[in-house]
């Protein structure tokens, strides 16, 4: 399935405040002033395009693509140049979206002319419209041609009943509509409650201190911690997860989905739900929901007809409707579509790219750093010259292959890797030396900074869903693996059964999670359709030590390599704070832009850099020194 990208505007809001917020420009001008940028399609660009009545005839676009790529195979000319230029044009007017505006806001006083005067791009109007979390991260908004933003926000906001919200997270799930979705068939879902349970934890506790001029507090403690078992996850049956790929053109059953729809995001894993109902709780097949009816009792369900399970943490509104069936009645009324932005690979890398935070966090000396550093080396040296199928291999990336072979050289204009594919001797020529140099280099100088190569990948996290399916089913939710225990088919392949784990950002040492690995016929059976993905036990304190991971597509990276295993210091303790609540308004379009404003530029970068230079500092004191006891003390705070 081919999913081709949309064009639109993209400003940074000083251009705009030195154009006075009216700018005139075309198309063509924006491109050339590198402001017209491509956007994978989102159910905010299909609301807009429905409300505009203006749809993407397809079959049309893929002939021009085709046109303009055989033009593209034939010699130079003016004539072919000016066809192509025709085409492109085509399908840049196809393919544009003027409505929809992304702006980088420079600075805060931009900003608050934009929101309270909006903006007139060719005579229209714009007006501050969404921010997700990802965007307020980049310090960037979405604003949207007036004439449409009270219908469109009418769609998005999909006939939810009006309650109190926090203004930041209304602007995360609104924001939700402009992820880059690909539209799949509606599943029957049920929505079950989140499993919450209450354990006590020994950890690092950080107690923070308001006051400008005084350390927080750090103790090793138990204190108790709820944990959501599920949080941000729910399960897909095998029929539907293999309809899914039906639709999508795979040739294989992902075990993971990223989802979306209003509302709704996080991650389902394909489990035989059906058969955990036959063999497991008796034959039953109802089961209870977050919903009620009129006298009070839960709304239940029949697993016999439902395809898709989400927890309540996965439906952020959930609390705004009466039933799943009116938020249902909704979507279809304003044209919302499930959609899927992320889904598992056929097959996991074998090759892990470490950083300089998952090296800094562990307890290396000069021998261990040298036998880290040398595949990464002995590759490099191989892909230069010492290994011409070294060579081949990374320049061609995904194009190996006898049909990948086959079509680069009948159709690049790549004379010199071509002239070494045919003859492995051209690489003693200086030209060739030299190009092969000018593409390795930046991955030597990523060595340099901790880019190392080691076995292992990353997968994504999905808490034991047998435990989920008995949580469901209101049995205790112990699920397959006991504490310290996990399941991963990659690595149950390979033998190995002893892994280092690690999720980005690592700031702590205790943020190295060593898992042990189980293997039996039981597991294999109830987890035979996750072929990839780290299966998490629910009795252990994982989440704390991923720094607060949840299980809504969250990945992680793990490697069997000896001698990051070795250096893990393994007697740390996770690290834990008192979360702060957040306040419910009944919030404005004013208080939303307040919330951006807060929102803008992450600290997240700077707290490592710091987190750094303090691991850096480490071996200028000896261990036992009031220095290094103050330096861990103020990593454990970052």
């Amino acid at each position: 399935m081919i999913n081709r990208q949309f064009y639109i505007y993209k400003f940074e809001s000083k251009f705009l405040d030195q154009n006075k917020y009216n700018i005139n420009l075309s198309f063509k001008q924006a491109k050339d002033g590198d402001q017209i940028i491509a956007v994978s399609d989102s159910q905010m660009l299909r609301s807009i395009r429905d409300i505009q009545q203006r749809y993407i005839d397809r079959y049309k676009l893929e002939l021009l693509f085709k046109k303009r790529d055989d033009i593209k195979k034939l010699p130079s000319s003016k004539t072919n140049a000016s066809l192509i230029r025709e085409i492109n044009k085509q399908i840049n007017m196809m393919m544009f979206v003027p409505e929809y505006v992304s702006v980088i806001i420079t600075r805060p006083s931009h900003y608050k002319k934009l929101f309270y005067n909006g903006l007139t791009i060719n005579g229209k109007k714009y007006i501050r419209f969404s921010c997700s979390a990802s965007q307020a991260r980049v310090n960037t908004i979405i604003m949207v041609q007036q004439d449409i933003s009270d219908e469109l926000y009418r769609r998005l906001n999909n006939g939810r009943h009006d309650k109190k919200l926090n203004p930041s997270k209304f602007n995360a799930y609104f924001g939700l509509s402009s992820s880059a979705t690909i539209p799949v068939s509606t599943p029957r879902v049920c929505v079950v409650s989140d499993c919450l349970m209450k354990r006590n934890t020994l950890v690092n506790y950080v107690t923070e201190i308001d006051e400008p001029l005084c350390d927080d507090i750090i103790e090793r403690k138990e204190v108790e911690i709820e944990y959501n078992y599920f949080d941000g996850m729910g399960l897909i049956s095998p029929e539907q997860s293999e309809r899914w790929a039906h639709e999508l053109e795979l040739d294989w059953i992902p075990s993971e989905w990223c989802i979306r729809n209003a509302w709704i995001k996080g991650m389902v894993c394909t489990f035989p739900i059906q058969e955990f109902c036959e063999k497991i709780n008796g034959g039953n097949y109802l089961i209870e929901t977050i919903y009620k009816n009129e006298n009070g009792t839960p709304k239940m369900a029949d697993l016999r007809n439902i395809d898709v399970i989400i927890s309540e943490s996965q439906f952020k509104m959930a609390g705004c409707y009466d039933s799943y069936e009116e938020y249902e009645r909704n979507c279809i009324n304003n044209k919302l579509s499930w959609g899927i932005s992320r889904y598992t690979p056929k097959y996991d890398s074998n090759c892990l790219y470490l950083n300089y935070q998952s090296l800094q966090t562990l307890k290396l000396d000069d021998e261990d750093v040298s036998q880290l550093c040398a595949p990464t080396v002995d590759w490099i040296k191989g892909v230069a010259r010492d290994n011409i199928m070294y060579t081949s291999l990374f320049l061609m990336g995904k194009s190996v292959g006898k049909k990948g072979v086959v079509n680069f050289i009948n159709s690049s204009d790549n004379y010199w890797l071509k002239s070494l594919l045919v003859n492995h001797n051209v690489i003693n020529d200086k030209y060739v030396s030299d190009k092969i140099y000018d593409n390795i280099v930046n991955k030597i100088k990523s060595a340099c900074m901790g880019k190392l190569v080691v076995n292992g990948n990353y997968q994504v996290l999905v808490s034991d869903p047998y435990a989920m399916m008995e949580h469901v089913c209101g049995l205790e939710p112990n699920g397959l693996l006991g504490e310290r225990e996990y399941y991963s088919k990659y690595w149950n392949d390979r033998n190995v059964n002893l892994v280092d784990s690690m999720r980005s950002p690592l700031t702590y040492r205790s943020e190295h999670n060593i898992l042990n690995l189980k293997n039996n016929d039981e597991l294999n059976h109830w987890y035979r359709y996750l072929g990839t993905g780290i299966i998490v036990n629910v009795h252990s304190d994982d989440v704390l030590r991923w720094a607060d991971s949840d299980f809504d597509m969250d990945i992680v990276a793990t490697t069997s390599n000896p001698t990051i295993i070795k250096g893990v210091y393994k007697d740390d303790l996770a690290v834990t704070y008192q979360k702060k609540l957040s306040q419910k308004i009944e919030f404005t379009q004013e208080d939303l832009y307040k919330a951006d404003l807060l929102a803008f530029g992450s600290e997240i970068g700077s707290i490592t850099n710091k987190s750094t230079s303090m691991y850096a500092m480490l071996p200028m004191y000896d261990p036992q020194s009031p220095q290094y006891a103050e330096l861990e003390r103020r990593l454990i705070m970052t």
